[in-house]
């Protein structure tokens, strides 16, 4: 949404990389020239380099205080950088300035935003809705909820509808910027033919963020539930920590360690029950680049140790992440992920095998594109509603593929989506 508001701020299109590019040195020697500023902050916007197109726009709107649109233009770019103080001040002047209906819903969009990030408690929420179709959906839950009873014999493709919600609040201890949170997600997913893969979980965590010189804690406790074909499944109950330590202005590194108590049921389908009970523990260290403000990677080692109270439930794992987020204007993303993990268990379990204890090998990838519904219509000259136009439609493809010393946890699954989200901040 961020370069939609951009666009119609400025009514005068994108930045294009065909454009003459212009140099800094251009504007030192012609401060006062507003056109050359104009090109310069659509410029590093575009390139992603926020704080040289606020500093040029800030001399347009010194240099020019009725040019309504650079204002705007600046106002956005202010909350970008987190400077919601300067945004709102930007965004109040052009209150009853008879802007252009985009414009002005840019404008109360954006002034809203900021507001709500200045209040000492803040709420949001998400909600999606879509569906799914996978290849081999026995195994949509992963190895530990879902796919934990499947085997390769169980394969037959089928479709799903999928829903999810995310509830966050946030309040403010003290002048430092430290705050507590609560935050309670789900997810849900219904398949019409293959009941052994209906998955609904649900999580919540309480905690609380820190912030020093070059580093932010959150340490938080935590607690979910399963339920795989509606029986109850899994419990976890236990505490986390997340940091990311400031290596340079575009580096940052990422820890997370988390660990839980899980209890698991007996249910008609898995009558292991707690057998599979004990302490699960997971970590992982990761690096996060930043090379613009449009485009994030991040490559992430994983490990996990579960002590189940039967040893062949017990198991280590190893493994590799790599993330990729790119904005590509207007509101459209496109997100890509490839992990691979190694898990080694301690002994055989006696339901796969009796002799051989189980080693998995899965490598797992993903690719989804995403925009918001305005920026879909907007190329057929449609205006959408307030209430609908945020609304964010993607688009994702996965591919997992397990490679396992037990033939029948040998498999794999083709599956894509699509969801259609809503955020509201309150």
């Amino acid at each position: 949404m961020f370069s939609l508001a951009l666009a119609g701020a400025m009514s005068l299109g994108v930045f294009s990389a065909s454009a003459q590019t212009v140099t800094f040195d251009q504007i030192l020697a012609q401060p006062d020239n507003l056109e050359l500023n104009l090109q310069y902050a659509r410029q590093e916007v575009a390139s992603g380099r926020l704080q040289q197109a606020a500093a040029a726009l800030e001399r347009m709107v010194l240099l020019e205080p009725d040019w309504d649109s650079a204002r705007l233009f600046y106002g956005v770019v202010l909350y970008r950088l987190g400077d919601l103080e300067g945004a709102k001040r930007e965004l109040r002047l052009l209150e009853n300035r008879g802007l252009p209906s985009q414009q002005e819903r840019d404008r109360v969009r954006y002034l809203a935003l900021a507001e709500n990030k200045s209040k000492s408690l803040r709420m949001s929420a998400r909600f999606s809705l879509g569906a799914r179709y996978d290849s081999n959906p026995a195994f949509v839950g992963g190895d530990d909820v879902g796919g934990a009873v499947a085997s390769a014999n169980d394969e037959e493709s089928d479709a799903a509808i999928v829903a999810g919600t995310l509830f966050r609040g946030e309040l403010d201890v003290g002048n430092s910027g430290n705050f507590l949170f609560a935050e309670t997600r789900s997810q849900i997913n219904e398949f019409f033919d293959v009941d052994q893969a209906d998955l609904i979980t649900s999580n919540a965590k309480l905690g609380a963020t820190f912030f020093g010189p070059n580093l932010i804690v959150s340490p938080y406790a935590y607690g979910s539930v399963s339920y795989v074909q509606h029986d109850r499944f899994r419990t976890q109950f236990g505490a986390g920590v997340k940091a990311s330590f400031t290596l340079s202005s575009q580096v940052e590194l990422l820890l997370h360690g988390r660990a839980v108590q899980e209890s698991f049921e007996a249910t008609s389908f898995s009558p292991v029950g707690d057998q599979r009970d004990g302490w699960l523990k997971t970590g992982s260290i990761g690096l996060q680049w930043r090379p613009t403000d449009k485009q994030k990677f991040v490559l992430t080692g994983l490990f996990a140790d579960k002590d189940a109270d039967f040893d062949g439930y017990s198991y280590k794992s190893a493994g590799i992440q790599a993330r990729s987020l790119t904005l590509l204007g207007k509101g459209r993303f496109l997100s890509l992920q490839a992990q691979y993990t190694d898990r080694e268990y301690e002994e055989p379990d006696n339901f796969y095998s009796a002799t051989v204890a189980r080693e998995d090998k899965r490598f797992y990838a993903r690719g989804a594109v995403g925009a918001p519904l305005e920026t879909l219509f907007s190329n057929f000259d449609v205006e959408l509603p307030e209430a609908i136009s945020d609304i964010v439609l993607q688009v994702g493809v996965s591919y997992t593929d397990n490679n396992s010393n037990i033939p029948l946890r040998d498999y794999n699954n083709v599956s894509g989506d699509i969801l259609f989200t809503k955020r509201i901040s309150f």
